[in-house]
């Protein structure tokens, strides 16, 4: 019965890892954006030793890309996530983003979006269901209240 019971704990464990590396860069491309800011889950997707590169500067490790989530999607005192204002309402908050296209080559993801002025292109190098390279490639002012005049 104990060998039963750990074999089939074996057979899910190793089913659920050939699940995750069954995810094609589109899905995994899907399951990151979708994430909806939740750091850990940003963070499953990536490979441990996996880098980031955006505007310059390069992100190495998990230790190093988590803290380029965390400071990305900042909330407010008591975890709460920021309030967006409702779709339509001209003023406060910053634009949402938008991702405009999904499509993957080989084993790369890519995504493009927008937000506000601002417009980016994301390619992601997937390997055994996991992040191992993202690029991140962005043009136009940031996005946010234009500077008073």
């Amino acid at each position: 019965m104990k060998f039963q019971v750990l074999g089939a704990a074996i057979a899910l464990s190793l089913a659920g890892a050939a699940n995750a590396a069954d995810l094609t860069p589109t899905e995994i491309v899907n399951r990151h954006v979708s994430s909806g800011g939740n750091v850990d889950a940003i963070m499953a997707d990536y490979a441990d030793d996996a880098v980031v590169l955006q505007q310059g500067r390069a992100f190495q490790g998990k230790e190093a890309i988590r803290g380029l989530f965390e400071n990305m999607f900042k909330r407010p005192a008591g975890g709460a996530a920021p309030s967006a204002p409702p779709p339509g309402a001209g003023s406060g908050g910053p634009p949402k983003m938008t991702v405009t296209k999904v499509w993957e080559e080989g084993d790369v993801g890519f995504m493009t979006w927008e937000m506000g002025p601002m417009k980016a292109t994301e390619e992601f190098l997937v390997r055994d269901g996991k992040i191992l390279v993202q690029t991140i490639f962005m043009s136009g002012p940031p996005a946010g209240d234009p500077a008073p005049r």
